[in-house]
């Protein structure tokens, strides 16, 4: 049961963590190999249960992302239609589109990757395994850089709207 534990705790980790590399990939070792096979079944449950809490996850943020870029366009039309000048507004609106399709984009390559990964049979082919369950681990650091840049964007976009505040109570002379 720890041993379990212990695999499916490091699986998590490489699946969770951020990419760095600065070396070159190195060959499996006969010993990494055997530890590979011995720990895939419990690593192949771990990552069912990433995928489905995962994609949950993925639904229930693209539709927050979907919400607040149907409010922000809303709001923008209106900053427009009363001649505002609020430049910040539509250019961090312009980029968080961009970001939220490349959220988009990557995180439909990393649910491909998963399944990708989880149709290998890890017993009998460890080394493709192991290459799957790393490109789905670079691709899965691919959509948190995603959702952070947009949580960046939100917040240019909050600062956005404290300027407009700040121009309105100068313009209108009234007290915020």
């Amino acid at each position: 049961m720890k041993r379990a534990l212990l695999y499916t705790s490091v699986f998590l980790t490489l699946l969770s963590g951020p990419m760095v590399r600065a070396e070159t990939a190195q060959p499996l070792t006969d010993e990494y190999i055997a530890s590979i096979k011995s720990g895939c079944t419990d690593a192949l449950q771990g990552l069912l249960r990433v995928q489905k809490t995962e994609a949950a996850t993925r639904v229930n943020r693209g539709r927050e992302y979907e919400s607040i870029l149907k409010l922000v366009a809303a709001f923008n039309s209106r900053v427009v239609f009363n001649k505002l000048d609020a430049p910040l507004l539509t250019s961090t609106t312009a980029k968080l589109q961009t970001d939220f399709n490349d959220f988009q984009a990557h995180y439909i390559d990393y649910a491909d990757k998963v399944d990708a990964t989880l149709e290998i049979n890890c017993k009998q082919a460890p080394v493709t395994f192991y290459d799957s369950l790393t490109s789905a681990r670079d691709a899965r650091a691919k959509v948190a850089k995603d959702v952070a840049d947009i949580e960046v964007l939100l917040g240019d976009y909050q600062r956005g709207l404290d300027e407009l505040k700040t121009q309105l109570v100068t313009l209108e002379g009234i007290k915020p």
